[in-house]
Formats: C-alpha cells, structure tokens, sequence
C-alpha cells in the first residue's frame, strides 16, 4: 500500500486531489494547514506529499525544506493554480502539476518526475530567451550570409 499526504487550503482541490490519488492505489491523509502538514510528515512516513504552497504560513521557513529535513527522501510534488506565478523554490520540489489535476498529469509526475529530473514546469521568462550559443549562431550565420 501506498501513501500519500495532501496539503492544499482549497478544499475542492483537495478533494479532487484525493480522490485522483485513490484512483491510483494511495492511501490519502489530507490537511488544511503547514503545521499540520509538518506533524503529520513527523508523526507518518509518506510515499509521496502533494502541497499546494512553497512557504509554511506564518514564518519564512520554506515547506520544501521542512519537508526535507522530517522526511528525507520523500517526493514533494508542488500543486500550481494555472495563473500563479513559479516561486522562486519550484525547483526544490520533486515535480509540479498544474491544477485542476489529471489524472494524466498526476500519474505523469509520479511515475516520472519523483526522481528530480522530469516534469518540471519551465518559467516563460526562461523559456523564451535567447541563450549565448544561439545569439553567436545567429549572428555566425547573418555574418555568413553578409559575406556571400
């Protein structure tokens, strides 16, 4: 049996959440706050946390890295609403999805962005740019189409 802790404030996410995960074979634990995510990470082991906030309310102390230091090892999956901007500690988490969840998008990120390296969001700032391999390309090609 598999285990999975849900943290969101909007209780109808949660719900879908849950209800998505339970689907995929997770025993779910829901909560509605940071502190009661840190207790229940402290007091259960957890296959996977799904949370909905980079921050634990109240402090500046970042949820991912609480989440790291009670349970190290364990995937953070970071739950975005479509119009909510990255923060800035998206990266520390194991994978995101954008809400309201699939169950393609959910199974996605738990089957293979948990290792840190897949189902990453890239920021439209990032992906947009130009990067300084393309820029001298660019310009070795306008300079080679000047010259002939």
């Amino acid at each position: 049996m598999k285990y999975a802790l849900i943290y969101d404030d909007d209780a109808a996410a949660r719900r879908h959440s849950a209800t998505l995960l339970k689907s995929l074979g997770y025993l779910v634990a829901e909560t509605t706050t940071t502190q009661a995510t840190l207790n229940a990470t402290k007091a259960l082991h957890f296959d996977v946390i799904l949370t909905s906030s980079a921050h634990a309310a109240g402090d500046r102390r970042s949820l991912p890295g609480e989440l790291s230091r009670l349970a190290s090892g364990t995937p953070t999956v970071l739950l975005l609403d479509e119009d909510e901007p990255f923060p800035p500690l998206y990266h520390a988490f194991s994978a995101t999805v954008t809400k309201p969840v699939t169950v393609r998008a959910l199974r996605h990120a738990l089957e293979f962005g948990l290792d840190g390296t897949g189902a990453h969001p890239v920021p439209s700032s990032i992906r947009f740019e130009r990067r300084d391999g393309q820029r001298r390309r660019h310009a070795r090609d306008r300079a080679s189409t000047r010259l002939a």
